[in-house]
């Protein structure tokens, strides 16, 4: 394991941060969107704890994939009363 941290001060982060802060925003704007309505709907999701691991462990791609497929999966739980 490379523990030398002299390699990142030899960065230039002065022409990586303009490409990495839009990232890391957009990156947190998706999980913070898919976990706002994970929490709305998770009483109607079919396996709402899967994709609640899914969004937060899956960089990217785990919120992405609740909202495009986690959401339109819905619990078919026929015994609750309505």
């Amino acid at each position: 394991m490379n523990t030398d941290i002299t390699a990142l001060l030899e960065i230039e982060w002065s022409t990586i941060l303009p490409f990495l802060v839009p990232v890391v925003f957009l990156n947190v704007l998706l999980i913070g969107v898919a976990l706002y309505d994970w929490v709305k709907r998770k009483d109607l999701i079919a396996t709402p704890y899967s994709w609640l691991m899914a969004i937060l462990l899956v960089q990217s791609l785990g919120p992405i994939l609740y909202l495009v497929i986690g959401r339109k999966v819905i619990r078919n739980d026929y015994s609750r009363k309505s």
